[in-house]
């Protein structure tokens, strides 16, 4: 079961954000067309999994690439974005401060 899908993990997702899915990974664009640019500013190096936490001005406040491995590190993570430990650190310090 992946890990968003586990009932704890999803309660607090559903609650705090609007979540879309993308897959970019075989699509192909040139530099013409607009959708090169938003993929290019969230995703430059096409890696999947990638969930990207945007304000509700649209700017990036937190971004994780390579999935989550527990649903531990989902939680934390849910802190770490819906608490705004952004602003003072990254996500791996946040992580480290709080598992001591």
């Amino acid at each position: 079961m992946s890990v968003l899908r586990k009932p704890e993990v999803s309660a607090k997702f559903i609650k705090h954000y609007v979540g879309a899915h993308a897959d970019f990974g075989e699509l192909e664009l040139d530099d013409k067309d607009p959708r090169h640019a938003m993929i290019q500013r969230h995703n430059p190096r096409k890696l999947r999994p990638v969930l990207v936490f945007l304000d509700s001005q649209g700017k990036e406040v937190a971004r994780l690439t390579g999935g989550l491995k527990s649903a531990e590190d989902a939680l934390l993570l849910d802190r770490f974005v819906s608490e705004k430990h952004y602003r003072k650190s990254d996500f791996s310090s946040f992580k480290a401060a709080q598992r001591g």
